[in-house]
Parts: C-alpha cells; structure tokens; sequence
C-alpha cells in the first residue's frame, strides 16, 4: 500500500490507469478495450470509436470497425438505460446482474406510450427471426408499423426492452447503419458470485472509487455495492484527499508524475467522466457547464492530467482534418506538445492528414 495521502491528481492518474488511457497502458483490440473498461459508453458510434481509439494503440477507425463486427464484441442497453460497448462475454453477467431496473423503466415508458402489446407480440417472434440471421434496424421498424406502433418513442423503447431481456443486441457494434443479432447467452452465476465479480471488475477498471461510485455507475442499491466491494477480493483502502477509497492491491502505487502534464482529447459522452459519481474531480469549477449540454450530452473534453481544460471538435476538409481546441480558460503550461502529439494520433486513427487549432 501507498503511504501517505493521494492528491487529486495521482488519483485522477489512477483513475486514467484503470481505464487504460495512459501510456503502456493502451489494449490491442476493441474486445480487449472494451472489456477491461468493463464497457465504453456507446450512444454516439463515432463516439464510441474515439473511445476505442483513446484506449488502444495502433488501432485505425476502420480496422476498429472489422473487429467490432465480430461476435467477441456488440453494442446493448444496460446501465442507466443508455446504449454501451461491450465485450459479449462480459454483457452475457451483467445484463442478468444489472437489468431488472432499466427493465421495469423501459416496460413503464411502452405502457405510457400505449405500446405494451404490440411490443410483446414482436418480442415474441424475435427469437426466431434472429435464429435465421441478422435483422436490420428498418425490419424492425416495418414490424411495428404493421401492427400500427408508428410513433417514435416505441420505436426506440422496443429494441431496449429486447436487450434487456437478453434478446438481442447491435452488430457490428461500430457501423452507424444498426443491425441486430441474438444476444449471447447469459452466463449462469448465482448473484453473490455476480456481486463479487462486478466489484472486483468495477474497481479494476474504475479503481480507486467507493460503492457511492458502483451505485451510480450500474443503477444498483448502495447496500448491493457495499456488498460487491467487500466480495471483490483482494482490494487496499487509500486515504485521498476526497476521503477514503478503494484500490485493487495490485494497483495502490500511483503512476509516475511527469513535469509536463499527460493530455488526451477524449469524445463525446467518454466515460472517463461518466462513470463516478462526482465530477468535480475531473471538471474544474465552472467547466460543468461547457462540458454538459442540454439532454444529458457530453462535449468532446480535452484533459491533462486527467483534469479537464478544454472542449475540442473535428472540422472536416478534403482531405486533411483540423481539431479545433476550445479552452475553458488558458491551456495548462506545457500541455501544447502533448496537445500536438493526440491531434497526429487521432489523424493516424481516422487515416487523415490532422491540424490542431486552438480557438480563442
């Protein structure tokens, strides 16, 4: 175990290690990203990309998105009712683990909509349809038309019911045109030993963190997260400046501080920064708001450090690309090489030639 207290920013050092944003950290593949962040919030596919791109090396868009096209990873609805990037063999846990509230949340808003039965009825024929192969997103649409559910509020809550109910999910997890394919078979785990493995799981890709952090990642009740941190193994109490957390054993040493500060530009909705309770840790003073749109949007976020400085964007030209940064206030002293070196890997990814632009 560390002595003495961890500052805020070996925590958020700590947190980025976990999450595997930081250098000799970085995974080879979108299943291996995806799974060792536990899942890589998905609303947005180019989104969800970036959120590949953020925790890999050597990884293009398009490479990223042939992996995706394999059964090891899928797109589902799960926590918070939101959409996430999974790897199969971790969603075939915690989809039975973690449903039953997103469930009854998805099965009130279809009766509030007046959809409830038509809903079952194509829900029944699901298993069969998707026995014989994949079923595009306009199929499913054209099934619910037919029984007269037009509107577009029962549109979307069908599929997130399916998924939820273990029917289907989204494959290729990384093409913008959805497709949907069975869901994997749910692995049987009594939920102790599911409660063990979620905190073990959760605190490795999110550690250090508390169960308040587990409870509102997953949705969960804080006495089930208390629960799953104490199952979790082998795991150390660190004293923080924000009271006391926990840490894997193996993972108390906070990485080495360089003088100049480690930046990434993470994308919209990241989930570096959705996946605590607090984001005061991450968002200094008044950025909140120049981070967080109206919907519960998140804005592209530039961090050094882990603490973020700036909002960016991509502006697209032919055939080159311009990242266009966005400072809340000034850019931190010697971020602009480490600013330099993510804008020429993010053209590396999406394969174009890539300019960085701070905007004042």
């Amino acid at each position: 175990m560390s002595t003495g207290e961890v500052s805020d920013r070996e925590l958020r050092l700590m947190r980025m290690r976990s999450q595997r944003l930081l250098p000799g950290s970085e995974l080879k593949s979108v299943a291996a990203a995806a799974s060792k962040a536990l899942a890589i919030q998905a609303q947005d596919v180019p989104a969800a990309a970036l959120g590949v791109r953020a925790r890999t090396a050597g990884l293009t868009a398009e490479r990223a998105r042939r992996q995706a096209a394999r059964d090891s990873v899928c797109r589902s609805w799960l926590m918070r009712n939101t959409i996430f990037l999974f790897a199969s063999r971790e969603l075939a846990w915690m989809r039975p683990l973690l449903a039953s509230r997103p469930l009854a949340l998805a099965e009130r808003r279809l009766r509030d909509l007046g959809g409830s039965k038509v809903a079952e009825e194509v829900l029944a024929e699901l298993p069969a349809l998707l026995a014989r192969g994949p079923l595009e997103r306009s199929a499913l649409r054209a099934m619910l038309a037919e029984r007269g559910a037009t509107e577009a509020g029962i549109f979307y809550w069908v599929p997130h019911l399916a998924a939820l109910r273990g029917i289907l999910v989204a494959r290729p997890a990384l093409d913008n045109r959805q497709r949907f394919v069975a869901a994997p078979p749910d692995e049987p785990l009594d939920r102790e030993a599911a409660l063990a493995r979620l905190g073990r799981r959760y605190l490795e890709s999110h550690g250090p963190a508390t169960p308040e952090d587990l409870a509102y990642w997953a949705k969960m009740p804080k006495g089930e997260a208390r629960l799953a941190f104490e199952a979790a193994g082998k795991t150390v109490p660190l004293a923080t400046e924000r009271g006391v957390m926990v840490a894997p054993a193996w993972a108390t040493t906070p990485p080495g501080l360089d003088e100049r500060p480690f930046v990434r530009l993470l994308g919209w909705f990241d989930h570096y920064l959705l996946s605590w309770k607090r984001r005061d840790l991450t968002l200094p003073g008044s950025a909140e708001s120049k981070v967080s749109y109206s919907r519960g949007v998140i804005a592209p976020t530039a961090f050094a450090d882990g603490l973020g400085f700036a909002t960016w964007r991509i502006e697209r030209g032919e055939p080159a690309i311009e990242v266009v940064v966005q400072p809340f206030d000034r850019l931190p002293r010697g971020a602009r090489p480490g600013l330099e070196r993510e804008v020429a890997e993010i053209g590396r990814f999406l394969e174009a030639d890539a300019s960085l632009r701070i905007a004042r």
